[in-house]
């Protein structure tokens, strides 16, 4: 019965305040993360109603509250975002960490063949895909409105693994090249 005077609560605070939440979210995320954000956000209010609207409901009236959720709300996920985009590009490109012990420009062109090799798997369009999520902070729904890419996540996903594999391959090459 608990569940069914959440859900009720929940659609009273979305039908009083949801363009309220809606305008902080605008404020806060581009526009092609802001519908999927809303409803984030919705399930995030659902929670909290279940965890305190018992003992608290008074909350759910107070419009400087629910503010103050909202804004944490979108500040989250733009860390949880930059976090993932940073968690990305670490398992992608550092899988190995080349570092000399002394500069020398053999060893320098060496490492420079060595990630050339490594990313002559990608095409242009791959590299652009590639480009747009991870230096451009571009969303992937406006990545495949832009390039006209169905599920551009599985292709992103795909990509990475290319340069994994390819960086597999390599590897074993570079290594006997660099302790020479």
């Amino acid at each position: 019965m608990k569940t069914t005077a959440h859900t009720l609560a929940l659609e009273q605070v979305l039908e009083t305040h949801g363009r309220f939440f809606q305008s902080q979210i605008r404020q806060y995320l581009p526009p092609m993360e802001r519908d999927d954000a809303f409803q984030d956000f919705s399930v995030h209010l659902y929670q909290l109603i279940q965890k305190r609207f018992d003992e608290q409901a008074h909350l759910f009236d107070s419009k400087a509250w629910l503010r103050t959720v909202v804004v944490h709300f979108c500040i989250s996920e733009l860390r949880k975002r930059q976090a993932l985009k940073n968690q990305v590009w670490i398992q992608t490109t550092t899988d190995k960490i080349v570092v000399a012990q002394e500069s020398s420009p053999e060893k320098e062109e060496l490492i420079r063949q060595f990630f050339e090799q490594a990313l002559g798997c990608l095409t242009k369009y791959d590299a652009l895909v590639l480009k747009l999520k991870y230096c451009y902070n571009r969303p992937t729904k406006e990545i495949e409105a832009r390039l006209q890419l169905k599920h551009a996540d599985v292709y992103i996903a795909r990509l990475k693994e290319k340069i994994r594999k390819k960086m597999g391959r390599i590897d074993s090459q570079f290594w006997q090249e660099m302790n020479r």
